[in-house]
């Protein structure tokens, strides 16, 4: 009997685990809720996001706009980053002649007693 408590212990510790509380504010989470379900959000809960807006402004970000940013070719990557084609080359060949001088060195030196 002592297997049975120990796998109905193992699945009620997975199942506590599942249920986290979310790691948003409460007024947020009843808004989102509000919000899913078609109406609006409580007047609490909007009166407590307004005040905490007033407490913390927002900074002014400048949007991305990746419609007038230019994509590089293929070509240009290449000639750009060409030094790490040889970069991996080089640390390749080093990492081949590591792994010879290993296995010469196991076959060569007597085994351990």
């Amino acid at each position: 009997m002592p297997n049975v408590t120990l796998f109905r212990s193992f699945f009620l510790v997975a199942k506590s685990k599942s249920y986290r509380k979310p790691n948003i504010s409460r007024e947020t989470l009843e808004r989102a809720r509000a919000e899913l379900k078609g109406g609006a959000a409580p007047a609490e809960s909007a009166v407590v996001a307004a005040s905490s807006a007033a407490a913390k402004p927002k900074v002014a970000r400048p949007a991305v706009q990746t419609a007038n940013r230019r994509i590089p070719t293929v070509e240009e990557l290449k000639e750009e980053y060409k030094y790490v084609v040889k970069e991996l080359r080089n640390l390749l060949i080093l990492a081949g002649a590591l792994f010879l001088f290993i296995i010469v060195t196991a076959l060569i030196l007597p085994p351990a007693v």
